[in-house]
């Protein structure tokens, strides 16, 4: 018997088993290529093609799907997109490899050249016109199609971290490929050619057993994505989210007997507040300070050494200053809150600090002259937002460019460099990360008013109880406390009403004094209830004495509104 007989050559897979051997070492591939698209997308602040997509997807849901999906899977859907957009990622790469596969045997056979060696292995020159291939479609296609121009031209990262960081991720892909699928290819080979036809058979039935491995681990994946997304759904959407409103017949009487203004408004009620661990503190630890952002990886890191602010459009001498000059101009200090549009009734994205800043009339003023018929203000971020103010809101002396915190440098997740503040609107006009300051004469729309949201987004008045937690059990004919805040924009508290009725009657609650009407105002009840279950409503009157809307309103697009409720039982 000869040695060839012992060791036969093996035979080429048919295209179906070549395929999916294309297919898994592109999947292996692209994960890595993936990971080191996200890394350099955390650390050098380059293109992240999952999230460019994931936010194309999120501006272009109809509003309807948008409201219902916020609502059921709450403000970390974003983060739920950009995971199901990564798993689609890898999965692209899968598809590519395995295309890719099919493509050089079809060009071998046309051009009758072979890329492959005796042993079926890829030269390394296709791993690297696969990266060319990957880096022309996604700079003239893909970026393009998400609203993010020609290799991401509208992009804060630039055309050219942007063409050299993708270049980077697909030449690793490209040469991780080749080598994947050589190993794979290398290792049949030996197996067939140690083994004789035995072997090699085996080695056939193992190919369609890793396809099988394949088909069934994407099922797995799309259910357990269906499945988390079910999940959320439930968790989040169906047992009431932070959200908790009165029954259907209390929210009936309140809507009947509400009235919306008060005249003359309430004298505050102001007193010493108890010292309760539940309450939540007047003023918010940056650490514990709400963060919401378009962004679904990362925000922005700026270098302030390197960073400027440009401030021009229709202004008579259009300047840009750096962070030492801005820093150098005279500060004020200011204590705001500051409340999410997104926020449902009773939730926790609201929070409140002490900030120190540059006026942004004072900003203003140094270009001269506003030309006639500016009518907004346009403002720019390193992370690409955009949004914008009426201009006669802009020149309100207490909207203001904030550059400290709390006593702090203003922390990176809350806009360093510099950020916007400006009282009585919602928080995502309250722009971070400042690049630019635009005025000009049009009706401009930015990223959130494009997904249907407020442009106005003049901020609902709330209160939210923080003691007790709806749900817990009280001990009955003990003293108690009844506790939380009530936030009204940029016309202060002046009364907050608390019930145990379900609204039938209503007991005036202490205030504690706040630093200014720009914050949220913390109020107290004592309370020692008897045996029985209650439902506790709050709402607040401001100092011109308008009462809070029991309307309810899910956020989107105004704002959410109505009174917050929790039911709890004594015994």
């Amino acid at each position: 018997m000869s040695t060839q007989e012992l060791s036969p050559v093996p035979r080429q897979p048919g295209a179906r088993a070549q395929f999916w051997l294309g297919a898994t070492a592109g999947i292996i591939a692209g994960i890595i290529a993936s990971a080191l698209m996200l890394l350099l997308s955390f650390t050098l602040g380059s293109i992240s093609l999952p999230e460019a997509l994931g936010s194309a997807i999120a501006l272009a849901l109809p509003l309807p799907i948008f409201s219902f999906l916020h609502d059921a899977l709450g403000a970390g859907a974003k983060h739920d997109l950009f995971y199901i957009v990564l798993i689609g990622q890898c999965l692209i790469f899968a598809l590519f490899g395995g295309l890719c596969e099919l493509v050089v045997d079809r060009l071998s056979t046309q051009l009758k050249r072979s890329y492959r060696n005796e042993q079926g292995e890829l030269s390394y020159n296709i791993g690297i016109v696969f990266a060319i291939v990957l880096w022309l479609f996604s700079g003239f296609v893909f970026l393009p199609l998400s609203g993010a121009g020609i290799f991401g031209a509208s992009l804060a990262s630039g055309v050219f971290n942007t063409m050299l960081s993708l270049a980077l991720v697909g030449l690793i892909f490209g040469l991780l490929f080749i080598f994947v699928q050589n190993w794979l290819t290398w290792r049949n080979w030996q197996r067939a050619s140690t083994q004789g036809d035995q072997l090699a058979e085996m080695s056939a039935e193992h190919v369609t057993q890793r396809r099988a491995f394949l088909r069934n681990g994407l099922i797995v994946v799309g259910l357990s994505a269906f499945g988390f997304a079910a999940w959320r759904f439930i968790s989040n959407g169906l047992l009431g989210g932070s959200a908790s409103l009165p029954s259907s017949t209390a929210q009936t009487n309140l809507v009947q007997q509400y009235q919306s203004k008060i005249t003359p408004p309430p004298t505050p009620n102001y007193g010493t507040l108890q010292t309760l661990p539940q309450q939540t503190p007047y003023i918010t630890p940056n650490d514990s300070y709400y963060i919401v952002s378009k962004n679904l990886t990362s925000d922005p890191t700026v270098n302030g050494s390197s960073w400027s602010m440009t401030i021009d459009g229709l202004v008579e001498k259009p300047y840009t200053l750096n962070y030492s000059q801005l820093t150098a101009l005279p500060r004020k200090t200011q204590n705001e809150s500051m409340m999410c549009i997104s926020n449902e009734v009773g939730g926790n994205y609201m929070s409140n600090a002490t900030w120190e800043g540059v006026p942004l009339k004072d900003l203003l003023q140094k270009t001269g002259s506003i030309k006639p018929g500016a009518t907004k203000v346009v403002l720019y971020a390193a992370d690409s937002y955009s949004d914008s103010i009426h201009l006669a809101k802009a020149l309100e002396p207490t909207t203001m460019v904030a550059v400290r915190m709390n006593g702090v440098t203003l922390p990176d997740g809350h806009g360093y460099p510099a950020r916007l503040l400006v009282p009585g609107i919602y928080g995502m006009k309250h722009v971070k990360w400042i690049t630019h300051i635009q005025i000009v004469d049009t009706d401009y729309q930015g990223y959130w008013q494009q997904n249907g949201w407020s442009d106005s987004a003049v901020l609902k008045m709330t209160s939210r109880i923080d003691t007790p937690i709806s749900g817990s059990n009280i001990s009955a004919n003990k003293p108690t406390y009844i506790a939380g805040v009530a936030f009204s924009g940029n016309k202060g508290i002046s009364q907050v009403d608390v019930s145990t009725d379900e609204g039938k009657t209503w007991t005036i609650a202490t205030l504690q004094r706040p630093l200014s009407n720009l914050t949220w105002v913390l109020w107290q009840v004592p309370w020692q209830p008897a045996s029985g279950s209650y439902s506790i409503m709050v709402r607040a009157i401001d100092l011109e004495g308008n009462v809070q809307d029991p309307h309810q309103a899910p956020p989107l697009p105004d704002g959410s509104s109505g009174y917050h409720t929790v039911n709890v039982t004594v015994s």
